[in-house]
């Protein structure tokens, strides 16, 4: 069984990629392909990573979830996460990435946000 699971659901304020496992070296380039076909697919809308099944993101992960970040920004789209446990926060706070990308409690609250949320 791969270490990281994603299933995507589409709802009426936005697409919810959902993963699980762990995101590193070796998962990384499907969390990419996933997170880069999800905001290609919700131009001025809004992509919301649910990571309350994540038990550990990397560098690597981190680096896709800027990239997801970027791209989303230039679709004039968002990307949040949501619902992430205590460990994966705490890499969000570390690298402050939670500064740029937001990071709400629960997937109804990344669904309910306003797109034009504050982000770098």
């Amino acid at each position: 069984m791969p270490a990281l699971r994603i299933t995507s659901r589409s709802h009426d304020e936005g697409l919810v990629l959902v993963l699980e496992g762990e995101v590193d070296m070796a998962t990384e380039r499907r969390f990419h392909a996933a997170a880069r076909e999800a905001v290609e697919s919700m131009p001025h809308g809004r992509v919301v990573l649910d990571f309350s099944g994540l038990d550990f993101i990397d560098s690597s992960g981190l680096r896709v979830l800027i990239q997801a970040h970027k791209l989303a920004k230039e679709h004039y789209a968002a990307v949040m996460v949501a619902a992430p446990n205590e460990r994966v926060s705490q890499i969000l706070r570390v690298t402050a990435i939670d500064t740029r990308v937001p990071v709400m409690p629960d997937v109804a609250a990344a669904l309910a946000a306003p797109l034009n949320a504050p982000s770098s």
